[in-house]
């Protein structure tokens, strides 16, 4: 039997621990309290080189809005930031939309949900939680990168220092074609000329593997090294990340997120964003460009009017469908392009991209241009798409590359580090052109596999649903603990009312924490789980008080001896929510990370905090019985005197 030295001490309050845990109460509840007041319709504007907002600067938002007719209010403004706010989506989308052509791509215009956080608890640093898709309404974008399509162009890069090596060592081969999927295949003259090549190409290519076909020696396969291979999908996998976060940073979307997902693809959420087609389109969209020289030699021109393709040509058609002839040489690549933006042409006020360079190929297209000044050159857009045929009774997903002249226009002068690209058409093409090509060239094409639009209304229904399920739930267990254990249970509901206070606080004070509707499951089942602690504990202490022990020694050793139980079952829970966060996914790390702090929480709450409402009231004093569902009159004989009652 439990037998402390002085019960009535014991179940104490430390002054220090009734101020320690006041003050934790009070900070959740000031970091808690934001996601009161709700949010409201903005368009936040900031500069993008990094330069603060000028009163003239504020002036033409304003008079842009006033102009347009567009209603307004709490308009702010810091150094570097503005933000309207508006009652209406149709608004707000109308608001982007002006502010963006007036201020120019110099500025940053986002959509936004803005929180109605009183002044005083944003200069604490209190903001609301952030929100998933599916509570706030927006965009999911799932991409798929062909990582085939990844090996295949590091094995192609490879080509031509491949070819020259064999011409050097008087190597000559029948045929040297790329397979798809299976490397580069060489097709030599003889064995022993196979043999001698495969020697040679793993000595100065040891990232590639260089086999003999069985059936034919003469055939050498050339594949890359495996470990070569898994870093190459790495690196593509992070790049396409970065060009994403580039492209979706340019679409004007607040709190939005890029993420890898697996091994070979990317997950993108747009909060708030509706306007499905255009994201698909800069998002799904792997265009780049590259330049060319037209040939306008007029043999040349003729034998391709008759349908011969004269050598060292090729044929590609502008948006009209008219054929131009190209000299088959790529001056420059997208690989170049550091900066491209939309304006209109001077003189004939048409839409235009102008595209700056940098890097080690400018050098080559100044060189190029400048031995070419009067001949005309051609501005290649490159773009992938994809389509499913059957293969084998399965569908497969097949990409297709379009190449399409954009712009031809005649070599005045050398050209360096700056050009434009005329004949796009409108102004918002050249916005999305500039836009695709100065995120950055992806380094293997991507397809959109899964797209989600779930819009504002529906995102304000989730919200709604999953509040009432937390509530519900609360008011049905709170009702069943009053009822059954009385005084006892109105603790315990106190501890699960500030459990939740303390879930919503450390939502909203975690960077990266996003609630989601799975996210408002973690906290439902948390309630149930907060409370099932109390329940060890209260079950342990009506055990002892039927063994005949005093309230007292009753309270000290219900709390002492559920402990153990206690910080088991949650220790154990909660490393199957740090595996489930750590392996998973979108909506199941979203339910982890909420299950992760209830369980921290609820154990604080439970434990701590009860026992400290539990000593306030029973504490220091001489009590017959406790309020907890039964009642067991103290008895005054020796016996419960050698058990510690006072």
């Amino acid at each position: 039997m439990f037998k402390p030295n002085n019960a009535a001490l014991v179940n104490h309050n430390a002054p220090w621990k009734v101020i320690m845990i006041g003050l934790l109460v009070l900070i959740a509840l000031i970091y808690a309290l934001p996601n009161v007041f709700g949010e409201s319709l903005a368009v936040q504007i900031s500069p993008k080189n990094g330069n603060p907002i000028s009163p003239a600067n504020i002036s033409t938002i304003e008079h842009t809005l006033s102009e347009n007719h567009i209603p307004y209010f709490g308009l702010t403004a810091s150094p570097y930031t503005v933000e309207m706010r508006f009652h209406h989506n149709s608004d707000q989308m109308q608001a982007q939309n002006v502010l963006q052509q007036a201020l120019g791509h110099s500025y940053s215009v986002a959509i936004n949900l803005a929180p109605n956080t009183p002044h005083w608890l944003q200069s604490l640093g209190a903001s609301p939680m952030k929100l998933g898709l599916d509570l706030r309404g927006g965009m999911y974008f799932l991409l798929d990168i062909d990582m085939q399509s990844v090996l295949d162009n590091r094995i192609s890069n490879m080509q031509p220092e491949i070819t020259q090596l064999l011409r050097t060592e008087d190597l000559p081969w029948d045929s040297l074609k790329m397979m798809s999927g299976e490397g580069l295949e060489i097709q030599l003259l003889s064995v022993s000329a196979a043999i001698h090549a495969k020697a040679l190409l793993t000595q100065k290519f040891p990232s590639l593997v260089v086999s003999q076909d069985a059936a034919h020696p003469q055939i050498l396969h050339l594949t890359l090294n495996p470990a070569i291979a898994s870093q190459a999908k790495q690196y593509a996998v992070e790049q396409t990340v970065q060009v994403m976060r580039n492209r979706v940073n340019a679409l004007g979307v607040s709190e939005a997120s890029v993420s890898k997902q697996g091994s070979d693809q990317v997950v993108i959420e747009l909060p708030g964003l509706q306007d499905a087609a255009r994201a698909k389109a800069i998002i799904g969209g792997t265009a780049t460009l590259k330049v060319m020289l037209v040939d306008d030699n007029p043999s040349d021109q003729s034998m391709a009017a008759s349908g011969q393709i004269p050598y060292g040509t090729v044929i590609l058609r502008n948006k009209t469908g008219e054929p131009v002839l190209l000299q088959n040489q790529i001056i420059i690549t997208g690989n170049s392009v550091v900066g491209a933006d939309a304006s209109f042409d001077s003189q004939t006020n048409q839409p235009v991209v102008n595209v700056t360079l940098s890097g080690p190929e400018v050098s080559h297209f100044t060189a190029v241009t400048s031995a070419h000044v009067g001949h005309p050159m051609a501005i290649v857009l490159v773009d992938q798409s994809f389509h499913s045929v059957m293969h084998q009774g399965k569908s497969v997903t097949v990409t297709q590359t379009h190449q399409t002249v954009v712009s031809v226009a005649t070599i005045d002068s050398a050209l360096g580090n700056n050009f434009q690209i005329t004949g796009i058409g409108n102004y918002r093409m050249a916005q999305d052109l500039a836009l695709t090509i100065r995120s950055g060239s992806l380094p293997a094409p991507v397809q959109v596999v899964e797209e989600q639009t779930i819009g504002p209304t529906l995102g304000a229904q989730n919200i709604h649903t999953g509040t009432i399920s937390i509530f519900v739930a609360m008011i049905l267990v709170m009702l069943f603990i009053l009822f059954y254990y009385r005084f006892f249970g109105l603790i315990a509901n106190i501890a699960l009312m500030l459990n939740l206070i303390f879930i919503i606080a450390v939502m909203s004070l975690i960077p990266g924490a996003t609630l989601s509707l799975p996210g408002i499951a973690g906290i439902v089942l948390n309630v149930g789980m907060a409370i099932d602690a109390n329940v060890l504990i209260f079950e342990r202490i009506r055990e002892e008080l039927k063994n005949g022990v005093t309230p007292q020694v009753a309270i000290h050793a219900g709390y002492a001896r559920a402990f153990s139980t206690i910080v088991d079952s949650n220790m154990t829970t909660l490393i199957v929510a740090v595996i489930l966060f750590a392996i998973g996914t979108g909506s199941v790390q979203g339910f982890a990370v909420t299950l992760m702090i209830g369980i921290i929480t609820s154990m604080f709450t439970s434990i701590v905090v009860t026992r400290t409402f539990v000593n306030a009231f029973y504490g220091q004093r001489r009590v017959k019985s406790l309020s907890i569902g039964i009642r067991v009159q103290e008895k005054n004989n020796k016996e419960n005197k050698e058990k510690g009652g006072v």
